[in-house]
This record gives C-alpha cells, sequence and structure tokens, in this order.
C-alpha cells in the first residue's frame, strides 16, 4: 500500500501545481486588466482635463477681448453720435464707428465659436449669460439707448467666476490624485 500512496503523490503533486500555476496566471491576468482599464481612465481624465482648462481659459481672455470691445463701440457710438450732432462728422468718425461694431462682432463670434466647448453645464449658463449681456449691450448701443453697464458687468463678473471656480477645481482634483468632477 505504501508503494501506491508513493506513486499517487507525485501525480497529485504536479496536478495540485497546474492548478496552482493556473490560478495565479488568472489572478495576475485579472490584475493586468483592471490596472489597464485604470490607467486608460486615467489618461483619459487627464485629455478631458486638459480640453476643458484650454477652453475654460479661452472663453474667459474671449469674455474679456468681447467686454472691451463693447466699451470700445459704446465711446465710438457716442462720439460719432456727438459729431454727427454737431455737424462736424468726418470719414474718420465713420470708419472709427465702423472698426468698432467690426472688432465687436469679430469679438463676439470668437466668444461664440468657443461656447459649445465648455463642458460643465452650469459654468456654460454663466458664459451663455455673459453672451446674452453682450447682445443686450449690442441692441442698446445701435439703436442709441443708453447702455446699463451695472447688470453686464454683473454677467461678466458671474461668469468670470464660474470659469475660474471650475480651473480651480480642475486643478485641485489633479492635485488631489487626478480626480475631479465634471
Amino acid at each position: 500500500m505504501d508503494s501506491g500512496w508513493m506513486a499517487v503523490w507525485p501525480v497529485a503533486a504536479f496536478f495540485l501545481g497546474g492548478i496552482a500555476a493556473q490560478l495565479t496566471a488568472f489572478l495576475n491576468h485579472r490584475r493586468q486588466r483592471a490596472e489597464r482599464a485604470e490607467d486608460a481612465e486615467a489618461g483619459l481624465r487627464s485629455r478631458r482635463e486638459e480640453f476643458e482648462l484650454v477652453h475654460l481659459v479661452d472663453v474667459n481672455q474671449l469674455l474679456r477681448k468681447a467686454t472691451e470691445a463693447a466699451r470700445q463701440l459704446d465711446t465710438a457710438v457716442k462720439l460719432y453720435g456727438a459729431r454727427k450732432r454737431d455737424g462736424i462728422l468726418t470719414a474718420e468718425d465713420e470708419q472709427e464707428l465702423a472698426d468698432g461694431l467690426t472688432d465687436f462682432r469679430d469679438a463676439v463670434d470668437a466668444v461664440d465659436a468657443q461656447l459649445g466647448f465648455v463642458l460643465a453645464d452650469e459654468v456654460r449658463g454663466s458664459a451663455v449669460a455673459a453672451r446674452e449681456a453682450l447682445d443686450n449691450t449690442f441692441a442698446r448701443l445701435v439703436t442709441d439707448q443708453p447702455v446699463s453697464w451695472r447688470p453686464f458687468e454683473l454677467a461678466m463678473a458671474g461668469a468670470y467666476e464660474a470659469l475660474s471656480a471650475r480651473v480651480r477645481a480642475i486643478y485641485a482634483g489633479q492635485a488631489a490624485g487626478g480626480t475631479s468632477g465634471g
């Protein structure tokens, strides 16, 4: 009987070794697959954040340029109107008004081109409100109505704060290990 058990033990050890090797390979494969998925998710999150950061900064800068263009257009419209009333309107005044209109339109078009790339809904909402304030200001300027700058400035300040807060949230998430909400 001893010789029978002696013949079974090597075979049993061989099978147990094979099972252990298969189990180890299976567990390693699952771990590696989980690591690859985690790396892919981290890479996707990183690319999303980089994309979003670029566009948040762009929209912020473009809104600031549009604000400056609105103020310059306001000055050009007032100067044009005053010179026209006084009867001393020149070709330079007309060109300055035309340039102001073109600059404003270009600035607003640039904002429009970037608004869709703001991924966070609440931030995009604030930027759209600022864009609407630009429209309202333009409508008042071209119809020779006084511009109420306070609501305009509040809309712009709200957009700047929302954009800045989102940028801070993204960077805070990266500092905390790359996790951030969107």
